[in-house]
């Protein structure tokens, strides 16, 4: 009875061979009871060739793994061969090139995808006419389209409003489009010509002192910075305008001052701006009429020195001998309130100040000062006081910028400034990688222990014989880099040309270095006072 019933399962998979349904042949050849049989031997061995044809088509339609798993049968079969094991590796080549190609289609997809959610419509547009056909791709066609119908309709509604000369609306429409549908050729269009056109609208508003409609543009001008960098100093402009109005809410007159002064150097004086300005020298003025009254100098007579109309005096700082003591705990001279005197070999006498704000008043006066001129003016007669990279003229006395009486000024490098009537110095700022700057003094003014020069120093300064050094040493063959760390002074050397710097070397207080041709010493500056 077995023998019957394996005979007829043999006689099926050879009928099921004939036939062509060859899964349904192997299946049945190649289980155990079955493949002892001498019939299944032959039946496998008449399944070989089938299977080989079929993997040859299969992989010629790209079905690789239907392919590898005919390849697996024959295996299986224990009829292998140089002509499988070829195909096999045919097969394995191509079906890994296949799941390659398809990473990186859906690799592609992925990017165009984040590219199309950040609103670069055209480079999602060149991305996806690379890739192939698939759902993915018509789903993200249909999305770019859509988007690019939405930004076109928002870019025609701002090219007619730019047409009849309605720049504001233009803008906004043309901001709201990039926004939420993306960039485009056709915004990009659009901004060049919209670029010349808010340029001159903004300059309208400024010079009329429309403010309210200028700082209600600003989102949009930031926009429109990224397509046209020339427009960056409008938006400066701007950002002054809205720092002005807190600060005057705040009464902070001196930072007022301060922004309008910058104001008028990037966009000229339009009226309204000379009032304000001509306003906050009113209230300075007004503030000086009160400590010239009697109270004036009832509060200044014995007490604490009066404080600045415009600015706030630094905290003292540590005294020589305290000055002394920290210096001698550690490397590197301290840096703080208290000036240093900077000697070098060739080049004189200089003060190094590194306070954000630098008192200006008469040598040997009861007020402590850190530039102690020897001249006939008031014992603190003007603050030079640092923000940022700018610094700013603060006068308590008579003061002249350029021949031009001031009471609050922006310097610039190369501006000659006179205190009362024959105290003179220069500005300069002579390497814009650093924002130290130097006061040259006249001759006649020079400080005491042959002081020629004070450097307003911040974090960094050059010593050496090129114009852009602050420190002009006319022997040196190097450049020698005077920097701050953990507020205490290092200097290095480099070459001539700002080349590789030196190994860096503490400045300790009375103790001489030399960095290539460069000597100095760098001691504490006591100031006398009456």
């Amino acid at each position: 009875m077995l023998g019957h019933w394996l005979f007829v399962r043999i006689r099926t998979a050879e009928r099921a061979l004939e036939e062509g349904r060859l899964d349904e042949a192997y299946a049945i050849a190649v289980q155990p009871d079955v493949r002892q049989h001498h019939r299944a031997q032959s039946l496998l061995t008449d399944l070989v060739r089938p299977l080989l044809a079929r993997a040859r088509l299969h992989l010629q339609a790209g079905r690789y793994r239907e392919a590898v798993g005919d390849l697996d049968r024959i295996r299986a079969i224990g009829r292998g061969g140089p002509e499988i094991d070829t195909l096999r590796e045919q097969v394995e080549r191509e079906w890994g090139a296949e799941q390659q190609r398809l990473a990186d289609q859906q690799q592609n997809l992925a990017r165009a995808a984040a590219k199309l959610e950040a609103g670069r419509l055209e480079s999602v547009r060149l991305v996806v006419e690379r890739l192939e056909d698939s759902p993915d791709r018509r789903q993200l066609c249909g999305q770019l389209e859509l988007r690019e119908r939405r930004a076109g309709q928002l870019l025609e509604q701002a090219g007619e409003a730019l047409g009849r000369g309605e720049v504001v609306a233009a803008l906004r429409l043309w901001a709201e489009a990039i926004e939420r549908q993306g960039r485009t050729r056709e915004a990009d269009e659009v901004a060049v010509r919209l670029a010349p056109a808010f340029r001159q609208t903004f300059g309208q508003w400024f010079a009329q002192g429309r403010l309210e409609q200028l700082l209600a543009a600003r989102s949009a001008l930031q926009a429109l910075c990224g397509f046209d960098p020339t427009l960056v100093s409008l938006e400066r402009t701007a950002a002054l305008c809205e720092r002005a109005s807190v600060q005057l809410g705040r009464s902070d007159h001196v930072g007022l001052r301060e922004t309008l002064l910058r104001l008028r150097a990037a966009q000229g004086a339009p009226e309204w701006l000379a009032e304000a300005l001509a306003a906050t020298t009113r209230i300075a003025e007004g503030q000086e009429a009160l400590l010239a009254s009697p109270l004036g100098a009832l509060a200044s007579g014995s007490g604490p020195a009066a404080p600045s109309p415009w600015a706030q005096a630094p905290p003292p700082g540590p005294g020589v001998d305290e000055l002394r003591v920290r210096s001698a705990a550690g490397p590197g001279a301290v840096l703080g309130s208290e000036p240093l005197l900077v000697l070098v070999d060739g080049a004189g006498s200089s003060l190094l100040v590194s306070a954000d704000c630098v008192r200006i008043g008469r040598a040997g006066s009861h007020r402590s000062v850190e530039v102690p001129i020897p001249a006939d003016i008031q014992s603190h007669h003007a603050d030079i006081r640092r923000e940022g990279d700018d610094y700013f003229l603060i006068a308590h006395g008579p003061v002249r910028v350029n021949r031009s009486p001031v009471r609050h000024a922006l310097l610039r490098d190369g501006d000659r400034v006179v205190l009362g009537d024959r105290a003179k110095f220069v500005f300069c700022q002579p390497s814009r990688r650093s924002a130290s700057a130097v006061l040259r003094l006249s001759h006649r003014c020079r400080l005491e222990q042959d002081v020629s020069e004070v450097i307003l120093f911040h974090e960094t300064c050059l010593l050496g014989s090129q114009a852009a050094c602050h420190l002009r040493v006319a022997e040196a063959d190097c450049q020698v880099v005077l920097f701050e760390q953990a507020g205490r002074l290092y200097g290095r050397q480099a070459t001539a040309g700002g080349g590789k710097l030196g190994d860096a070397k503490p400045l300790v207080p009375g103790q001489t270095l030399e960095f290539g041709s460069v000597r100095l010493t760098v001691k504490p500056y006591e100031v006398r006072t009456a």
